[in-house]
């Protein structure tokens, strides 16, 4: 969006009487597959300073569009994941995902940097993990949420939806 978003400013004729909803990117850094590295202890803070920097982008090309906000809603991913992502341990335990960092399905062995949930070696070995209960854990694998993290970043954005579809 921030590349091309610029070349919508054109076409603003057809976009007047629409509504588009817009999302930034949510802090990739604490992903699993940048938090592996770090033991899911922390979030890779390079990779979260290059999503900044693109929410940042993409938030003004929005506003040079649409400066008065009626046709673009731009959903924040990153606050909702980061709360989730990147809380502190404490908080992350009485949240519902106590370990946020590490997901729910972990490759392991020569394949854990390329590895895949399902992959199986040479031998027909299964070259993952999977937890328990994909609930209590927000990622499904190395950068796919899980369904109760969609479900619970979700709930952040309902009011601001409604509002902005029924102005």
């Amino acid at each position: 969006m921030t590349a091309s978003g610029s070349s919508l400013s054109g076409s603003r004729c057809t976009w007047a009487d629409s509504r588009v909803v817009v999302t930034n990117v949510h802090p990739l850094g604490c992903t699993p597959l940048f938090t592996r590295a770090l033991n899911y202890s922390g979030c890779d803070p390079l990779a979260n300073t290059g999503a900044a920097q693109h929410n940042a982008a993409l938030q003004s090309v929005l506003a040079a569009l649409d400066p008065a906000n009626r046709t673009f809603l731009l959903l924040d991913l990153n606050a909702p994941f980061a709360a989730f992502a990147d809380a502190p341990e404490p908080a992350a335990a009485a949240s519902r995902f106590a370990e946020p960092r590490r997901p729910c399905c972990e490759t392991f062995g020569s394949t854990a940097a390329g590895g895949y949930c399902g992959q199986e070696d040479d031998d027909g070995r299964r070259q993952d993990v999977l937890c328990d209960d994909p609930s209590k854990h927000f990622y499904w694998d190395n950068v796919h949420p899980t369904q109760a993290a969609w479900a619970a970043v979700a709930e952040t954005f309902r009011p601001k939806i409604r509002e902005f579809l029924s102005s």
